[in-house]
């Protein structure tokens, strides 16, 4: 697991996707153990925590969308602010099975600007947070297009017309 990890925190965009597919059978192999997903959730989030590069994070978020517990929540909702690694981080959250993404997506919310917060507005109507149509109705009549479209979509898929 440390050589798969360690060449992870190496990978580049038209580097040898050897390590990639080492992981993905390791995480392949583990479904149905817990103890053994928890491990390697853990040995993704130190890469994420790392100095690694955008694309084994990009990666690294990819995975946790199809393991990723309520132990990544902080982690990934550190990485909503980050212009590179935003899209990729919600990716994430949005699989997680976890309430308390929906709260760490709402407090991101009020500190992101630009295209991080109308992400985050698409991902809270996705996740389908009731507990965010109040500041998604505010935001509906917002100056800024393009979040209050996002925003009207979003309620949309919260609160469907019947």
């Amino acid at each position: 697991m440390n050589d798969l990890m360690a060449q992870l925190e190496v990978y580049d965009w038209g580097g040898d996707r050897g390590s990639l597919i080492g992981i993905d059978d390791w995480i392949t192999a583990a479904q149905g153990d817990r103890d053994q997903l928890t491990e390697i959730e853990q040995a993704l989030l130190e890469v994420l925590k790392s100095g690694a590069k955008l694309p084994a994070k990009e990666y690294v978020c990819r995975q946790l969308a199809l393991i990723g517990t309520a132990r990544c929540i902080p982690v990934l909702a550190g990485m909503l602010y980050d212009a590179d690694l935003s899209d990729c981080a919600r990716l994430a959250l949005e699989a997680i099975p976890d309430a308390s993404v929906d709260d760490a997506l709402r407090a991101a919310l009020a500190e992101a600007r630009g295209n991080a917060r109308v992400g985050i507005v698409n991902t809270l109507g996705e996740r389908r947070d009731k507990k965010a149509v109040p500041v998604l109705s505010e935001l509906q009549h917002s100056s800024d297009e393009v979040l209050s479209a996002a925003a009207e979509t979003a309620l949309r898929k919260i609160q469907p017309a019947t």
